[in-house]
């Protein structure tokens, strides 16, 4: 028998014995669980590393050690949540009208979940319309502060913009701040090592989520932490899609700045992330006070609005997604409006029907998606997708300006979500992300704007546009469409 046959049987067997874990990891997706078959029969040398890779969607032994962090930090943080409620609350909204049963209907689904905080008052939050702007901001605070700087990024290149953070991290170390940087295995493989050493030479500590070892037991290479979060002094936080890395200062996104009651939220989020990474618990009461001392307020800024505001914590170590919840939600119960701004856009079939649903009884659905994406196999995935919704009155933009890589929802006058996730399978099902539920009809507006600046430098995309397109295009973006799934 020959070697290449002795070869091709091994891998055909390792492919048999791979099935199981496919039927049990795909059992909700049936389409999923077939395609993958299909894979791992006819192309075995090429599925069964693909399954092993990126195919399975649960942390399985990791994802048990996630909960029992999660278990952990909360426990402790038991005691110190009940004090702190009402800690640093702003007054209360006036634009707060009683509830209808809509806004109640959305109360309750998120009061269910599994990791989504209960609102606690009032907070106030500053949109940063940009990394320049983000940057900025991030930096002032990490200058001043007086006690800890939680520091949480999917990306951190080690480039100009990634040596000025790292150094001014450092700084503060040796002012005595306690300093935490924590990166993700893949997107911050770049920085993980010695390029952050001064952070730990000058005192702080650096760790590492899901670091990629290929020699162990089992690899979690496709879970990945897109969170981008910093919390400084316990009393500011920030969330949004922007990492660390010079390129972003040209890309189209947004970040936002919280303060009050919703930073201890957010410290939440990077507590529990910490205590994964590093099993050190960020349990004592010094970190969720608001150090405050000496702190200039600095003048009233006209994008700074006051709130109602909650963190969605999200990722395969749940057995629900927060961040689906929000959009599912969103389209559900919208009545006027549902703008989405998204760099990868792959709905499954329970959004695509809702995006649908709709935009058939008369809610003004967009969709804005960049015209050129760094990944074009995800982008003839998600063009796939734009028969159908046109046909049932969604309006989807292709944005020409530049990079885009904003992550927002907009429904109603008074409702948004910000954050990392996108509208696709992997932030829904595979990443750990972190956004923030926004209620307020000041701040809904000026995203709003921001939305409405952004489709100005869009093309449009009518559904004859998609019925012209040629031949090829079509079989490409249906071929793609099929491994939606994976993506």
């Amino acid at each position: 028998m020959s070697p290449w046959l002795w070869l091709e049987l091994t891998a055909l067997a390792l492919a048999v014995s791979s099935v199981p874990s496919v039927l049990l990891e795909r059992q909700a997706r049936p389409w999923s669980a077939t395609l993958w078959l299909v894979v791992l029969l006819a192309l075995p040398f090429v599925g069964v590393v693909a399954w092993w890779v990126i195919g399975r969607t649960s942390l399985e032994r990791r994802r048990r050690r996630k909960r029992r962090a999660r278990a952990d930090v909360v426990s402790r943080l038991a005691v110190l949540r009940s004090t702190l409620a009402a800690r640093d609350a702003p007054p209360s909204l006036d634009e707060c009208t009683p509830e209808s049963a809509r806004e109640q209907a959305r109360r309750t689904i998120f009061t269910e979940s599994d990791r989504v905080f209960a609102g606690q008052g009032t907070s106030t939050v500053e949109l940063l319309p940009g990394a320049a702007e983000f940057y900025a901001a991030l930096e002032a605070e990490i200058r001043s502060a007086k006690h800890h700087i939680h520091f949480e990024f999917y990306i951190y290149q080690p480039d100009a913009v990634g040596a000025r953070f790292r150094d001014l991290l450092a700084e503060r170390a040796r002012a005595g701040v306690e300093v935490r940087v924590l990166v993700d295995g893949v997107g911050g493989a770049g920085a993980a090592g010695r390029f952050l050493e001064p952070v730990t030479a000058a005192g702080g500590y650096v760790g590492v989520f899901l670091p990629v070892r290929f020699f162990a037991r089992r690899l979690t290479i496709n879970f990945r932490n897109h969170r981008k979060l910093v919390v400084v002094d316990g009393r500011a936080a920030f969330l949004g899609g922007i990492n660390i890395g010079a390129e972003y200062l040209t890309w189209l996104d947004v970040g936002i700045k919280l303060v009050g009651p919703v930073v201890v939220q957010c410290q939440e989020v990077f507590a529990e992330d910490w205590y994964f990474a590093q099993a050190y618990a960020l349990a004592k009461r010094d970190y969720y006070d608001a150090y405050d001392v000496d702190r200039p307020s600095g003048p009233a800024r006209p994008s700074v609005h006051t709130v109602r505001v909650r963190v969605l914590a999200s990722g395969p170590d749940r057995t629900s997604n927060a961040h689906f919840q929000a959009f599912f939600l969103a389209c559900t119960t919208a009545a006027r409006r549902i703008w989405i701004t998204t760099p990868y856009f792959i709905p499954d079939q329970a959004m695509s029907v809702a995006l649908s649903s709709a935009a058939e009884r008369g809610v003004d659905v967009r969709i804005l998606v960049p015209a050129y994406s760094d990944v074009p196999f995800v982008q003839n995935a998600s063009r796939s997708y734009y028969e159908s919704l046109l046909e049932t009155g969604v309006r989807i933009f292709e944005y020409t300006g530049g990079i885009l890589h904003m992550k927002s929802l907009i429904f109603d006058d008074d409702w948004c979500l910000l954050g990392s996730a996108n509208v696709d399978v992997r932030s829904f099902r595979l990443n750990f992300e972190a956004g923030a539920f926004i209620e307020g009809a000041a701040f809904n507006a000026e995203l709003a704007g921001i939305f409405q600046r952004d489709q100005a430098r869009a093309l449009e995309i009518s559904l004859a546009d998609v019925l012209a397109r040629p031949l090829g295009v079509r079989l490409k973006q249906a071929v793609a469409h099929l491994f939606s799934p994976l993506l």
